[in-house]
């Protein structure tokens, strides 16, 4: 007598497994792929997303959740100064019950707000990073902290500003930023310029200005023109006329006075 052992629900039929006293063998199922059945290439690697479209794909979905969060802020505001309005009038209120999937959105929502500040949090932090390695490269470490307390103080730079952080997100992308934010701390009035602008002159004025830092100053022009080549050839000489050439007067020269006129017409010169 033999017993069968039904393989679970979801596996082959041949997979079932006959035990018994005289079972001989354990029957496997036959896993070969048919005869003519080719192995389905590995599919194509999706291509990577630019940087600037995914920074901007960032900032949008940062946005979104920024206005859904300031959204449920404004409402659980109105909620809790309708509650106060309702109390002050000596009014019972009843508690609204949630259903569980109202639960489970706020849970969701909530767990997707930390996230989002979570990973923001993050990314600054990197940003800041990389501004702080090129300026100590180039400035020393005791610089990060002082060209950070410049800003601050002289400039009005707040970490807690989104447009101000948005700023220095654009300051790490630059290949200069340690140079870009060390001249913009010894240079508050642009830095201030800068900072108050709207976020498109804002990053406009950031490339202008990185544009200018590093390049030497042009040289100061000297104060006294130079005194003009003189000339150290001998000074031409006017070519002699004929009658100077020969030594003699001509009848015809229009400086000959009458008197010598008449001597030269007798001395027989008729040239």
């Amino acid at each position: 007598m033999s017993e069968t052992i039904e393989a679970p629900a979801g596996l082959p039929s041949e997979a079932q497994v006959e035990v018994g006293a005289n079972a001989g063998a354990i029957e496997t199922p036959n896993n070969e792929s048919p005869a003519g059945e080719q192995e389905q290439p590995p599919a194509a690697q999706p291509e990577k997303t630019p940087a600037w479209l995914q920074r901007k794909i960032d900032k949008m979905t940062f946005e979104r959740r920024e206005s859904e969060r300031q959204a449920q802020t404004a409402r659980e505001e109105m909620e809790n100064l309708r509650r106060a309005l309702a109390a002050a009038r000596g009014e019972q209120q009843e508690e609204p019950q949630l259903t569980p999937d109202q639960i489970r959105q706020e849970e969701r929502q909530r767990f997707e707000q930390q996230q989002a500040e979570q990973q923001s949090v993050q990314k600054f932090a990197s940003q800041t990073e990389v501004i702080a390695k090129s300026l100590a490269g180039a400035h020393g470490e005791d610089a990060v902290g002082q060209a950070t307390q410049l800003l601050s103080e002289r400039a009005g730079l707040d970490f807690g500003n989104k447009s101000h952080r948005e700023l220095i997100a654009d300051i790490s992308e630059l290949p200069n930023s340690g140079d870009v934010y060390y001249a913009l701390a010894h240079d508050p009035d642009t830095a201030g310029t800068i900072l108050d602008a709207s976020p498109r002159r804002q990053y406009a004025l950031l490339t202008q200005f990185a544009a200018k830092v590093g390049k030497p100053a042009p040289a100061a022009q000297a104060q006294t023109p130079a005194a003009p080549a003189v000339s150290k050839a001998p000074p031409p000489v006017s070519a002699p006329s004929g009658a100077a050439a020969t030594g003699k007067k001509s009848i015809y020269d229009p400086n000959v006075s009458p008197a010598e006129f008449d001597r030269l017409w007798k001395a027989g010169v008729r040239s």
